[in-house]
């Protein structure tokens, strides 16, 4: 159930907000080091209000300039002292568009030996989101590292999604890895280029549902192309 839902619903939204203090007030008990309190305690000094953690994410971006350098703070305390959860709780308030000035730092923990998978996983979330154009070549250099294996789900999503012509070669290299193969079809559907219509019949009736349903979706779009081209020219009337 999405949060315009339950924001739009008082009854629905209480009851929400009890059961997350519940799991809020578990967590801090087994985590009595945890950062969030502390985070969040330095938030309300600033005159925030919220009840709960996950009430702290609706101030963003609008209050961007006041939170992001304190989200940045405790996002650093966390991967120094090894917490990934608490990093990946973090990571959340880098989860916006436009978000540039934090691409950097991501780029680097991605690439860090010391990121757990999990976590690296989110940062190529964020760094999907933030949609920064700035650092195309940093993400042809990720999709092409088969050691990050689905950690480049998204990212090989936002080079189809931009239609970088750098990453063609990549993309179609990519159908040979599982661990990718479905992104790296829809990614190339996004080009709607019928010289690569043979790639998507390889998989249009394959068992594998997800590699089926894109492949399916990418030579739609490609008939659909052409019989709007053969339409546009007079040859046939649909």
């Amino acid at each position: 159930m999405s949060l315009d839902v339950i924001n739009n619903n008082p009854k629905m939204l209480r009851e929400w907000i009890e059961q997350a203090k519940v799991r809020e007030k578990k967590y801090r008990e087994e985590h009595p080091d945890s950062l969030i309190p502390l985070f969040e305690a330095e938030l309300r000094e600033l005159g925030y209000d919220f009840e709960i953690s996950n009430q702290t994410l609706t101030f963003m971006p609008k209050h961007k300039k006041t939170i992001l350098p304190i989200a940045i703070r405790y996002y650093q305390e966390a991967k120094k002292l090894g917490k990934d959860n608490e990093q990946e709780h973090f990571l959340s308030f880098f989860h916006f568009k436009g978000f540039d000035d934090v691409v950097p730092m991501l780029l680097e923990d991605f690439h860090s030996t010391k990121t757990k998978d999990l976590t690296r996983w989110f940062i190529g979330s964020c760094l999907y989101e933030i949609r920064s154009k700035s650092y195309i070549p940093e993400y042809l250099e990720i999709i092409s590292n088969a050691a990050y294996g689905s950690n480049r789900q998204l990212l090989i999503l936002l080079m189809g999604e931009w239609k970088v012509e750098d990453a063609i070669p990549i993309l179609i290299e990519l159908l040979e890895d599982e661990d990718v193969r479905l992104h790296a079809i829809s990614a190339l559907g996004y080009f709607k280029r019928e010289e690569f219509r043979p790639y998507f019949e390889r998989f249009e009736n394959s068992k594998h549902s997800g590699w089926r349903k894109y492949a399916r979706a990418a030579l739609k779009k490609l008939d659909k192309q052409q019989n709007s081209s053969v339409s546009g020219n007079g040859e046939l009337r649909l």
